[in-house]
């Protein structure tokens, strides 16, 4: 038979007809009409070439080919419900690697909070977290991440992206506790001429920095800032400053702890140009958008960052 010809609704009538060997029982039971199951048997009969239901003095008895078909037809139908149905989800019983892509402070900031739980409710899943310098969401659309932590948006493809707001990131800046920038007022002009650290994440372009004071007017259409110093790394950030001049813009949660127990001094930032205040985000394709471990990786982030926030 062409299984695009079968009626997968008349096999859910047959298990009833033959669990219950009566017609009028399988109707009450499937709901439906009485005639219309006997109609349904009589199609089965020429389906199965077979009668099915063999009537005696007793009732209705199963064929020999019925009784053969019965258990296969169970489990057959049961398996095609769980092929349809939500699948069974318990994270205790997880041990799936669950992983993210996102620059350091945000890994730092987030995912700390999001492992102590997964730690205590889902203990045999393992989170990997990486913070190499590379296009952001590339990873999403080759599949290779479950998510994304960034203060950036995708520039492509966003039509297959879904984004959730953290939290908005307030920034301060990083320097030596000897920088002339430590003392005094702190003006657009005093920072715009002083010597700047970069970190890049992607290799390219200027930064973030140089563009805001350019559309600011505090450096000129094609003047760029002194940036001795380029990083593809936050980790090293605490101990070029120490040792020089250079001046690191950083997010403030993460600058806190670059510059804790260091010659260090933390200073807010100057306003940004921007209206819109930056934030961060968590973004995953929609490839993994139903999956259940990825939702309830989702619930227990926001669950682990509104935690972490009602701790200060």
């Amino acid at each position: 038979m062409n299984l695009r010809n079968l009626d997968l609704n008349l096999l859910v009538v047959l298990r009833q007809l033959l669990e219950d060997r009566h017609v009028s029982r399988a109707a009450e039971q499937l709901g439906m009409s009485q005639p219309a199951v006997s109609r349904a048997l009589q199609r089965l009969r020429a389906m199965f070439d077979d009668p099915l239901l063999v009537r005696t003095s007793r009732g209705f008895e199963l064929s020999a080919r019925a009784a053969a078909l019965l258990p296969d037809l169970t489990q057959w139908l049961e398996d095609a419900e769980g092929l349809v149905s939500r699948p069974r989800f318990n994270p205790a019983n997880l041990t799936d690697v669950v992983r993210f892509y996102g620059p350091e402070p945000e890994i730092v900031w987030f995912l700390p909070p999001l492992f102590e739980r997964m730690r205590r409710l889902a203990p045999g899943m393992v989170l990997e977290a990486n913070s190499e310098p590379r296009d952001h969401f590339g990873h999403l659309e080759r599949g290779e991440v479950h998510f994304v932590l960034s203060p950036f948006q995708p520039s492509a493809s966003t039509g297959q992206l879904h984004s959730l707001c953290l939290a908005p990131l307030a920034f301060a800046l990083v320097m030596s506790a000897d920088n002339p920038l430590a003392q005094g007022t702190l003006s657009f002009e005093r920072f715009a001429t002083a010597s700047h650290g970069l970190v890049s994440l992607t290799g390219r372009g200027a930064g973030m920095l140089e563009h805001e004071l350019t559309a600011r007017g505090h450096l000129a259409p094609g003047e760029h800032l002194n940036q001795p110093l380029r990083l593809s790394s936050f980790t090293s950030v605490a101990a070029f400053c120490e040792r020089s001049d250079v001046v690191f813009r950083l997010p403030s949660r993460f600058a806190e702890d670059v510059v804790r127990g260091r010659n260090l001094v933390l200073r807010e930032a100057l306003p940004s140009t921007s209206n819109e205040v930056t934030h961060a985000y968590l973004y995953w394709h929609e490839r993994f958008h139903k999956d259940p471990m990825c939702v309830w990786i989702r619930e227990q982030l926001k669950a682990a960052h509104a935690a972490a926030m009602d701790e200060q």
